[in-house]
Order: structure tokens, then C-alpha cells, then sequence
């Protein structure tokens, strides 16, 4: 609240009464600026007509980049997994085996796959998510220069919101960071000044939280910054933003949570340097400046581009710099403060002597979505971005004939340069492709007898063929089957490393290796509880998938794909080796026989019945003798946690309307 004498509260602004009454007391806004400490853009007709051109020309352009993968089929690149069928995350529950990269951001997408084809509403969403990024940057460049052209107002959007960085992280899958990244430049007024509107930040955070770990890991850091940059630390604010902090990562539960349970489990992540930033290619690290450098070069969109992108980053930082300068005073430090971050910690595990420390740091499963650190790039681009126009406008302002209009225009013309290699469908990366028929007969027998699937050849990233086409892609047979799928998580760099905290990946992968040598492996895929394998066309290997597999029941026989059940399988069997039924109303919850029984899953610990519950040598859970049903408490807390960020974002919205005073309210 304002000082004695007034009650307006901080960051409202006032009407004529209001003014009247409150003027000159300091904390107090009685000017147009907003309460992120940047000058509002006007709400009137302007403001509106503003705001549609502003999503207008996010539509086309995010269209433009995402038009063809529009059309019916499957993504697939990478990590781009967007199948018809959407599961619920295990994440949800804190269960694993994996960490909970896609929790809780895909919950909505597998409730809606019930309805609609799960590409769809995933397309959609990244089509809106673009759109989004370059409306909201136009709008922030409004903000911090209402008088801003037109054209700077594009140029930052196309900069931020279809530029290399942008796309290349859609094309790749990892759409966490793309609907975070949607969020960011309307989040970021209110996130560089987070004491002044306390509700208003921690809605803020609550929303890029449920972009799961890349949304959590875009928003801390701005929190930090914008109080660390700010007043937070001078006296008598230090307590507030300790609690604002506090507030920020409470809004991260519903990922964090889970992730610790998980990781809890004993999860193991790849070390940083096998995610080096890319510094390859003309101009080496200076690729950063315009959003370059994604560590797998070949999914880098404009990767074929040349010395043109370096000297076309040094460009845009310039001109940020002539920018930065003429922000509103409020927030030109905390913006100067997190572009900084951004661009160093990109180029954190590039650079000698920080690599090291770098690579530590995020081995911790926590920390696991900055283990590749070009992700943190985008805190600079959403910075660098609108700068860059408003400092070509502002040179431009000073110049007159013909130079004024090239340095208006320039950063438009970069923009559409670095922006030309992603139309279109981000580099390849957004073709849609038709799953081969035989995948949806394996897809309806497993789900007509679930049981635990084992994928062979035994890889994390197979490269399939699809459509003509060689696409090396995340192994889509976990998402596509859902349920219990064993599957490689081994990420491909010769370390040993398993991604997943499943004590039967093990036993899984020698099997897998001896089937594929062509032995008889089925008795011991049934000891392992493995009911079905799943045998995938991979390009690199001549003849197709398995169409003969000893001592398997063929079930599906196709070239891309084959499905074999193993003889002797059952859900669980009890001490004296019979099989005995496994009633799961719930993922958290299993009901089986009261005696000791051993469950065909896994056995990663954190089960009880009565106390804790163990695992065989082979990695399969056992139940200990008891009447009641086997629960997985950690679900609890994942539970709790998602009702805290409830709980929080409508404290937040309460304590926001209360602090709204009109100004038609204030004049009477």
C-alpha cells in the first residue's frame, strides 16, 4: 500500500480523485506506466487494433512454419513424438520409470485423444504456441516503446517467435520449451519486476510450471534475475522477495514433485558434454547471437547457412545494445542482467573451464532439463529480440534519406533471412508421416491384452524408415502402446547411461541381444513378465523387422513391424510359482493374492503393503504377504503437490481481483 494519507494500492493506476489525493507519495503510480515499471500500450481502439495485428501476424507466420505437418499423420523427429494415441504420463503419479519431461503440459492432450485423433489437438497447439510467441513479442516491444513502428514491432516478433531457436526446439519435440516460450514475452513485464505485483507473478510461474521442467527452468531463473536486478535487495525488501522466490518455486510442484520421486528412484541422466552446445560451422560460438547452436547440428534449422548467420547475430546484438539503452529505466538492468545469463549459460558447456563445473551441476536429475544449456538461449532471444528493433528504430529516428529506411528495415530483413530455412515445416522436422499399417494391428492386440512389451532392436533412437524418409526419432513404441513398455533408454554416447529408473532394463537388454542372435529366449522373457515383443523396421538393417522369433507366438506379421506373444506369461505369480490376477483400479494402486506375490513390473522401489515391498534379482517387484492392496505413497504427494498449485493459483487470482481498483470507482 501507498503511505499514509493514501490506500491506493501500489501499481494501480489512479484516477483524477486518486491523483488528487495521492500525488507525489513515492511507490505510487499516477502516470500511464503499468506496474511492471514499463509503460503500458494504450487500451483504447489503438490498443485493440494493436493487439490484432499483433496475433494476426503471429497466425501467418506461425502458418507458415507449420502448414504442412497440419495435414493428417504422425510427428516424428527426435524427440517429437505426436502419435494418435496420447497416454496419460506415469509422471503424473511420480511412478516412472522415466523422468517426467512431458508432466504435466500432455495430461490435457491424453484426456482429449479419448475424443479426437491425439495429432490434432497437439498440432494445433503448436500452432497456436508460435502464434503466441510473436504476438506476445510484438506486444512487449509496445510496452517498453509505445511509439515503436510497426515494423520493429514484426521484426521482434518473427525474431523471437519463428526464428531458428524457436523452430528448431518445435521440430525436435521438445514442445515443454515451446509452450513456455509462447508464455514468456507476456509473462516477461511482470516477471523482471516481481514485487510489483506479487498475484500477478506467481500466476506467471504457476502457468510456465505447467509447461513441466523446460517451463520451470525458463521461470526461476527470470524470478531471480528480476529480483536480484531490482529492489529485492535493499533493505527492508529483502524478506518480500525471499517469499516471492519461495512463491516461484512453489508454483513448480506439480513437475518438481515428480521429479524428485522419480529421481529418488535412482534415475541416472547423460552428463552435460554429451549435450555440448554446437559451435561448429562458420563463426563458431557467435552462432548463439541468432539463435543457433542446438547441440545435434543436423536438427539445427539453417544449419546450411552460412557466415551469414554470424555476421546477422553480431548485427542483432548491436543494435540490442543501442536498444537495451533506451529501455524504461525499471527494467533495462534486470533485462541486460538476463539476456547475460542466457547467452553465457547457452555457451556454458562449449567453454573451457566452465564446461567442467557445468557438467556437474546438472547431473543432478532436478537440474536435468538445463543439462543441454543452448535451452537456456531463450531468455536472451526474448530479450535481444525486441531490443534489436527498438534500437534500429531509435538509430533510424537520427538518420535521414535513404540510411534511415535500411536501418529501419534491417532488422526485419534479418529476421526473414534467419526465419526463410524453417518455413515450411521447420526444416523436415514438422512433416507429417503415415504410420505403416501394422502398427495399429500391434497397437490394437496389446491394448486387447496388455502385458509388459519389450522393443526390438534394443535403441533408444532407431532410425526408421517412414514414408521414404530416414528419420532418427525417440522410440516411439512407449508412447504410441502406452502402458508397460521396455524400451532402450540409453541415450546412444557409449557411456552406459539408462535414463530410466526401471531395475529390469537390464535382464530386458541381454535378452534382447540373445533374440536377436536367434536364440530361445521365451521362457525367460516369461520369468521376466514380459508378455508381448514388438520388433520395429529399422533402416540401417536389411530385411525388415523379425518376422521369426524362437519360440514366440506370432501375432502380427508385417515388413515394418511385427508383434510375438511369449508363451507362459502371466500378470504375477505367487511363491509356488502360479499365476495369480493383478487387479490395478488405479496406476498407484495394485490388488493381487495375500500372499507374497512377484508382479510383472518394475521394481524401483517405493511400493508397500504393509512394508515396503522388494525386487528380484531380475528387477520385478514383490509384494509382501498381506490382505490389503499395494499403494505407492509417493502418488500422495504428487497429489498434494498438484492441489497446492490449485490451492496457489486461486489465492492468486483472490488476492489479484481484491487489489483491482477501477479508476471510474476511485473518482466518485
Amino acid at each position: 500500500m501507498a503511505p499514509s494519507g493514501c490506500t491506493w494500492p501500489v501499481g494501480v493506476p489512479l484516477g483524477a480523485a486518486g491523483r488528487r489525493r495521492c500525488a507525489n507519495l513515492p511507490g505510487v503510480v499516477t502516470g500511464p506506466a503499468d506496474v511492471e515499471g514499463a509503460v503500458a500500450a494504450p487500451a483504447g481502439p489503438d490498443g485493440r487494433r494493436d493487439l490484432a495485428l499483433a496475433w494476426l501476424a503471429g497466425a501467418v507466420a506461425a502458418l507458415v512454419v507449420v502448414a504442412p505437418g497440419l495435414a493428417p499423420g504422425a510427428w516424428l523427429n527426435v524427440d517429437l513424438v505426436v502419435t494418435p494415441v496420447t497416454p496419460v504420463p506415469s509422471g503424473v503419479w511420480g511412478l516412472g520409470p522415466e523422468l517426467p519431461r512431458r508432466v504435466p503440459f500432455m495430461l490435457p492432450f491424453a484426456w482429449l485423444s479419448a475424443l479426437v485423433p491425439g495429432e490434432l489437438p497437439v498440432k494445433l497447439a503448436v500452432l497456436a504456441a508460435l502464434a503466441s510467441t510473436v504476438a506476445g513479442t510484438w506486444r512487449l516491444v509496445g510496452r517498453w516503446d509505445p511509439g515503436s513502428p510497426v515494423v520493429a514491432r514484426l521484426a521482434a516478433g518473427l525474431l523471437v517467435g519463428v526464428g531458428p531457436f524457436a523452430v528448431t526446439r518445435a521440430g525436435v519435440g521438445h514442445l515443454g520449451l515451446t509452450f513456455a516460450l509462447a508464455l514468456l514475452p507476456w509473462a516477461l513485464p511482470t516477471l523482471l519486476r516481481p514485487l510489483d505485483r506479487v498475484p500477478a507473478t506467481t500466476l506467471w510461474c504457476l502457468a510456465l510450471g505447467a509447461c513441466g521442467p523446460f517451463g520451470g527452468t525458463v521461470a526461476l531463473p527470470v524470478v531471480a534475475v528480476g529480483l536480484l536486478a531490482g529492489d529485492a535487495t535493499r533493505p527492508g525488501r529483502r524478506l518480500a522477495g525471499l517469499r516471492t522466490l519461495a512463491l516461484a518455486v512453489a508454483a513448480q510442484a506439480p513437475w518438481l514433485v515428480p521429479t524428485l520421486a522419480v529421481a529418488a528412484l535412482g534415475t541416472r541422466v547423460g552428463s552435460a558434454g554429451d549435450f555440448t552446445t554446437d559451435g561448429g560451422g562458420a563463426g563458431g560460438l557467435l552462432r548463439l547471437l541468432a539463435g543457433h547452436g542446438f547441440w545435434l547440428e543436423g536438427s539445427q534449422v539453417g544449419r546450411g547457412q552460412g557466415w551469414e548467420v554470424p555476421v546477422a547475430g553480431l548485427a542483432l546484438a548491436a543494435l540490442a545494445v543501442v536498444g537495451l539503452r533506451r529501455l524504461p529505466e525499471e527494467v533495462r538492468r534486470p533485462a541486460w542482467a538476463l539476456a547475460g545469463l542466457g547467452l553465457v549459460g547457452a555457451a556454458a558447456s562449449a567453454l573451457p573451464g566452465v564446461d567442467r563445473a557445468f557438467a556437474w551441476a546438472t547431473e543432478r536429475s532436478v537440474l536435468v532439463a538445463l543439462r543441454e544449456g543452448q535451452r537456456l538461449l531463450c531468455l536472451y532471444v526474448v530479450v535481444v529480440g525486441p531490443a534489436a528493433a527498438l534500437g534500429a528504430a531509435h538509430l533510424a529516428r537520427r538518420l535521414a534519406g535513404w540510411g534511415r529506411e535500411v536501418v529501419a528495415v534491417l532488422p526485419l530483413a534479418l529476421a526473414v533471412a534467419l526465419a526463410l530455412p524453417g518455413a515450411w515445416g521447420a526444416g523436415g522436422g514438422l512433416e507429417p508421416v503415415t504410420l505403416p499399417p501394422g502398427w495399429g494391428q500391434v497397437r490394437e492386440a496389446v491394448r486387447a491384452a496388455p502385458g509388459t512389451v519389450v522393443v526390438v532392436p534394443w535403441r533408444s533412437y532407431p532410425l526408421l524408415p517412414l514414408d521414404g524418409v530416414r528419420r532418427r526419432v525417440l522410440n516411439p513404441m512407449p508412447i504410441y502402446l502406452g502402458g508397460d513398455v521396455l524400451a532402450s533408454s540409453d541415450p546412444g554416447f557409449d557411456d552406459g547411461t539408462r535414463e530410466r529408473s526401471d531395475p529390469r532394463e537390464p535382464r530386458a537388454e541381454a535378452l534382447a541381444a540373445r533374440l536377436a542372435g536367434g536364440e530361445d529366449v521365451a521362457a525367460e522373457l516369461a520369468d521376466l513378465g514380459v508378455r508381448w515383443v514388438v520388433s520395429l523396421e529399422v533402416a540401417d538393417e536389411a530385411g525388415g523387422a523379425a518376422a521369426d522369433l524362437p519360440g514366440l507366438r506370432p501375432e502380427v506379421t508385417t515388413r515394418a513391424i511385427t508383434l510375438h506373444e511369449v508363451p507362459g506369461w502371466a500378470p504375477a505369480r505367487d511363491a509356488s510359482g502360479r499365476p495369480v490376477a493383478v487387479d490395478r483400479p488405479v496406476a498407484p494402486v495394485l490388488r493381487t493374492a495375500a500372499g507374497p506375490v512377484r508382479v510383472a513390473a518394475p521394481g524401483s522401489g517405493g511400493w508397500w503393503r504393509g512394508t515396503t515391498a522388494a525386487a528380484t534379482e531380475d528387477g520385478l517387484l514383490v509384494l509382501p504377504a498381506g490382505s490389503g492392496p499395494a499403494l505407492y505413497p509417493a502418488a500422495l504427494a504428487v497429489g498434494l503437490a498438484d492441489v497446492t498449485a490449485v490451492a496457489l493459483a486461486a489465492l492468486a487470482l483472490r488476492a489479484r481481483r481484491r487489489a483491482h481498483i477501477s479508476p471510474g470507482q476511485a473518482d466518485d
